[in-house]
């Protein structure tokens, strides 16, 4: 067993804890016993050294008077530590001291007596208290109580339990059972806020730095995450560098096609058109598509950099619009302005317009014939909250957290049918948390709601113009 394991920690813990309760509980029990026990040992031959004890007391008063008395206590509290305290037969001490309760019980009971030479010894707190009748030779009565420790009995605790000593051993505990708790829980929290950076994106989060030396079973449990989120980031890492390595590499053949198609129409003389038709519309799909894989690529590698420019929103939303809705109208659609607020933004206006243009052509094309896709821009307090709603078929619930994962497809045969290749919502996605921002699509009635959230720009900061994209 490592001495630096948890499991020694906590068996140690609860070992300490254990000893501590029955430490309590055997003071606890010795109170107890000491306040509820008779004193046997008080009896014999010491008992009569007592009795001799009163009638001393009684001497000094009668011979002496009260000062006699108070010289004869003093130097027996001051020889032996014994506290003696004498009482007329009405229960009024003679030198006017304050009583303890102890001696107060006593010397009541010993008033109730029927026989004057019968002897009363309690315990209180740890210390014996005695006490008889006791009558002078002229024939007064008087209640004689003494308290001390025996010699026998064990010796009282060095502390007593006052309210402050409680409150003060309650305070030392709980701080040493949270220094406890924060050391083995310090951990187990920096696992979880590096789990919690791994998972949304940040593959360079790690343990090892922050647990120290430590070599129990969480720092273990650390380096073993550390190893696999290295394993992770490399293969996402590859994934990446293939990707942008096959599109690097398609580009090439795909301008051959396009060179290779133009001499084989002017060769076919127009017999051979709508094969070579069909062969560029491919080309050029797969040409998008590579161009899609490119531009994903670089949003995640983290090539792209957010310019410090501040673009007008509405106008870049107004923009998109009027182009949608003019590829729309062939399809019996049309898309259109609900409200567009006045919003100013920080970072790119090609990267933003192609966010929101993949957006707003994604839902162009499943929202239903006849039907509007609805584009509304709201100011808040600190963002600005872009909504594409259309009329469409809507997502499964269980669909709407993976729909902005490249080439993820609720439908495939769907998605073939309208040529989507699953990267346009990937790419929004990536682009809008590259300027800060936040999407999430939610069903509707009858449609999905597409919202962009992008954080406001400072109301001072010069307003960069939309850019005008070029109509072929």
């Amino acid at each position: 067993m490592r001495f630096r394991s948890l499991f020694f920690k906590l068996f140690i813990s609860f070992l300490l804890a254990t000893v501590a309760n029955l430490a309590v509980f055997s003071l606890i029990r010795w109170l107890a016993e000491a306040e509820l026990l008779p004193v046997s040992s008080t009896r014999g031959a010491f008992s009569e050294a007592l009795s001799l004890y009163s009638e001393a007391a009684i001497q000094a008063y009668k011979t002496q008077g009260l000062a006699g008395l108070q010289q004869f206590v003093g130097r027996s509290q001051r020889e032996s530590g014994a506290e003696i305290y004498l009482f007329t037969d009405n229960l009024k001490l003679i030198d006017a001291r304050p009583v303890p309760d102890s001696v107060s019980v006593v010397a009541r009971e010993i008033a109730g007596q029927q026989q004057p030479g019968q002897r009363i010894a309690r315990v209180f707190g740890g210390r014996v208290t005695w006490g008889k009748i006791t009558i002078a030779p002229d024939g007064e009565r008087f209640i004689f109580v003494v308290r001390f420790f025996l010699p026998s009995m064990r010796p009282p605790p060095p502390w007593q339990l006052s309210t402050s000593r409680i409150a003060g051993l309650v305070l030392t505990t709980g701080l040493v059972c949270y220094l406890l708790a924060l050391y083995l829980t310090s951990p187990v929290k920096k696992l979880q806020s590096t789990v919690k950076a791994f998972a949304e994106g940040n593959l360079d989060a790690r343990v090892s730095p922050g647990l120290g030396s430590r070599r129990d079973e969480l720092a273990d449990l650390g380096r073993e995450f550390d190893h696999m989120a290295e394993r992770i980031s490399s293969l996402i890492s590859s994934q990446k560098r293939l990707l942008a390595d096959i599109s690097h590499e398609l580009r090439s053949p795909l301008a051959r096609l396009s060179v290779a198609l133009e001499l084989a129409r002017k060769s076919s003389n127009g017999k051979a058109a709508g094969p070579l038709d069909r062969i560029e519309q491919e080309s050029e799909r797969v040409n998008q598509l590579v161009g899609q894989l490119l531009a994903l690529t670089r949003l995640e590698s983290g090539a792209e950099r957010v310019p410090p420019e501040v673009v007008s929103l509405e106008d870049l939303a107004q923009q998109i619009i009027d182009d949608a809705d003019f590829e729309a109208k062939p399809l019996h659609r049309e898309v259109r302005a609900v409200q567009l607020d006045h919003c100013r933004v920080k970072g790119s206006p090609e990267l933003l317009r192609s966010a929101i243009e993949n957006v707003v052509r994604n839902a162009v094309r499943y929202t239903a014939e006849g039907t509007a896709v609805e584009v509304s821009l709201i100011s808040r307090l600190d963002a600005a909250v872009l909504k594409v709603r259309d009329h469409g078929p809507g997502i499964p619930e269980s669909d709407l957290q993976h729909i902005f994962e490249p080439f993820y497809r609720v439908s495939e045969a769907r998605e073939r049918a309208s040529g989507g290749a699953g990267l346009g919502l990937s790419i929004a996605d990536r682009t809008v948390k590259l300027h800060g921002g936040a999407i999430r699509a939610e069903n509707a009635a009858d449609g999905l709601v597409v919202t962009i959230e992008l954080p406001l720009a400072p109301a001072a900061a010069p307003v960069h113009p939309a850019p005008e994209k070029l109509q072929v």
